[in-house]
């Protein structure tokens, strides 16, 4: 394959230094500052399949791969879920947009690597203080640390679905109360207009007396003839 004669640029995304050990040396590859902009270090690919061979680094996503580059060689290296691999941009998504399948996928995470990855980036994100976590998450991912750390590896935490209903029965409550308002408004306007049409026909019917007493043609005066 053409990336054997390459040089492999081994990415790091997390916000700390990682050390990759090969036949030769150990590679220190530093912390990334900029989560789109990775640190790396080129390799040969026999130093890949060496580090491949002593840890998990590839398997966990510790170290990614160039996109142009990263199909081939997990072929290779024969790890054919690397479409499942979870990022660091993908576990931010998830703790700042939580879902239950979102917030699952954390939790069922067994391997310390991976959820070392998992708890630098909550902290990242805390001590950034320009994302509005929400404390669920922060104590769904403590809790789950305080798992790995006594090797539970198999998470207890149960996630309940949150009781939307008296959210929703409160927003009913409130454009119920609006229609109401509405129609209110409506009807006081409706009955201001009869007063009007009302008025406007008591004045009309004034009127209509006092020109009807004006044009009534005068009584005659019979006069008595008068003798000659």
């Amino acid at each position: 394959m053409s990336f054997r004669d390459d040089k492999i640029a081994l990415l790091n995304y997390n916000p700390f230094a990682v050390h990759a050990v090969t036949e030769t040396r150990t590679y220190v590859i530093d912390p990334c500052l900029n989560e789109n902009i990775p640190t790396f270090v080129n390799v040969s690919f026999s130093d890949v399949e060496y580090i491949n061979s002593q840890s998990n680094a590839f398997r966990t996503g510790l170290l990614f791969f160039k996109d142009n580059q990263k199909e081939e060689i997990y072929k290779e290296l024969s790890i054919f879920d690397w479409k499942d691999i979870l990022t660091n941009k993908e576990i931010k998504d998830i703790m700042l947009n939580p879902t239950m399948d979102g917030l699952k996928k954390l939790l069922n995470v067994k391997d310390v690597v991976t959820f070392d990855r998992i708890y630098a980036t909550l902290v990242s994100l805390q001590n950034s203080n320009s994302y509005d976590l929400s404390n669920r998450v922060i104590k769904v991912i403590e809790a789950r640390q305080k798992e790995i750390r006594r090797r539970m590896f198999n998470t207890q935490i149960i996630l309940q679905e949150r009781d939307t209903a008296p959210a929703k029965k409160s927003e009913d409550v409130s454009e119920l109360k609006a229609q109401n308002a509405e129609m209110a408004k409506k009807l006081e306007d409706m009955q201001n207009m009869m007063a009007e049409f009302m008025k406007a026909q008591q004045s009309n019917k004034k009127t209509s007396d006092v020109e009807t007493a004006t044009i009534e043609e005068p009584k005659k005066v019979r006069r008595s003839k008068s003798t000659k």
